[in-house]
This record gives structure tokens, sequence and C-alpha cells, in this order.
């Protein structure tokens, strides 16, 4: 096996969008940097979170009045990253800003329509995250 043999990644998405983004998580997560990496990991969970709640709340699958529930368990997922990327120096990259702007709408998220119209948000900040991590 040869160096380039041992950090090529072969993904088995099709997606273009998806495949570019393993890739990218690969480079980071290859790059021996253990702070960019747990970044990388956390703010993958804060989105899979809204990802799954999102169409599990509009889907009808999760009961009515249980907001105060979801919006202190996406809170906790996005304050882990901002922690995280504060005790490691990484609190001033492109989307950290954006990210802590996204916990304060999560926090004073009325409704659980409100959480879910963040969804898409956390998912483009995540993609600058990702992007400045992969540049510093």
């Amino acid at each position: 096996m040869t160096s380039q043999d041992k950090f090529e990644y072969k993904t088995t998405v099709a997606d273009e969008h998806w495949r570019n983004e393993e890739l990218q998580w690969a480079r980071i997560l290859s790059s021996g940097d253990p702070a960019k990496g747990i970044v990388l990991l956390y703010i993958q969970k804060a989105c899979t979170a809204f990802h799954e709640f999102e169409p599990a709340w509009k889907q009808g699958a999760l009961k009515q009045g249980q907001v105060d529930f979801f919006r202190r368990r996406l809170a906790k997922r996005v304050r882990h990253v901002l922690v995280t990327m504060k005790n490691n120096g990484l609190d001033t990259i492109n989307g950290a800003a954006e990210l802590a702007e996204i916990l304060r709408s999560i926090e004073s998220a009325k409704t659980a329509d409100e959480l879910a119209e963040l969804t898409e948000k956390v998912h483009a900040v995540n993609h600058l995250l990702l992007d400045s991590l992969e540049k510093k």
C-alpha cells in the first residue's frame, strides 16, 4: 500500500453533495488535529438531531406540548459544539458567531415549528464551520 492509498477514502454515497461532504469529513478527521475532529463530530451530531427532529415533527410523530424537551435537547447539542470550539481556540472561525445566534434562536423558540425552521440554518452553518476547519 502506498502512502496515497493509505489516506484515500472510498465513499458508497452516489449523491455528489453527500459524497463531497463525506470526503471533507475524511480530510478533517485524517488531518491529525483532535480538536477539529471533535468539533466536526459534535456539529454533525447537532445537525443530525435537527434533521431527525424536523421531519418527525412535520409528520406528526412527536407529541404536542414537548417544545421544552426538544428546545433543551437541541440547545444542549449546539451549546456543546460552541463550548468545545471555545475550549480549543476555534470559537472565532467562520460560522461560530452564526452558530451562537442559532443557539439564541433555539433557546427563545416558543413552538416546535420555530425549532424545525432552524434545521436548514444549522445545516448551512455546519458547512461554514467545516469549510473553516478544513482551511485552518
